[in-house]
């Protein structure tokens, strides 16, 4: 997949880094602690049933579904972003002068502000689960 998702930013016109094993952690972590609070005190884990964004579609956490979640994500000011995968095998520090719309992957990949002010999810099952837009509260 490494090489399919670089493939995919070249193609949206993005500058992107391939962060290293402990960067790439320590942004999944920052993610949990901002965007899945509520999915650890209500189940005592950070993730349910197996997938992040589970933390949306379960209504753990608040969010923008579906196509006025992709609106208000590309609406958002050009900033620099991370980009990461469900399984944790990769996660890239990101630019660009759009927000690239990722559904056509059919993966499940975050993308974060790069001060965790606000996350797009896009899932394997949309559209019936997903995108999801959410910002820090």
């Amino acid at each position: 997949m490494d090489r399919r998702i670089e493939k995919f930013l070249e193609n949206q016109e993005v500058t992107f880094e391939l962060l290293d094993t402990a960067s790439k952690n320590e942004v999944e972590k920052r993610w949990l602690r901002e965007f899945a609070r509520n999915v650890k005190k209500e189940t005592g884990s950070w993730i349910y049933r197996r997938f992040k964004w589970h933390a949306y579609s379960g209504k753990f956490e608040a969010a923008t579904e579906g196509q006025k979640a992709l609106e208000l994500y590309q609406d958002q000011w050009a900033a620099p972003y991370f980009v990461f995968d469900e399984e944790g095998t990769w996660s890239y520090r990101c630019k660009s002068e759009r927000y690239p719309d990722f559904t056509v992957l059919r993966s499940d990949i975050y993308v974060v502000h790069h001060n965790m002010k606000w996350t797009m999810v896009f899932t394997h099952e949309q559209p019936h689960d997903g995108p999801y837009f959410a910002i820090r509260r």
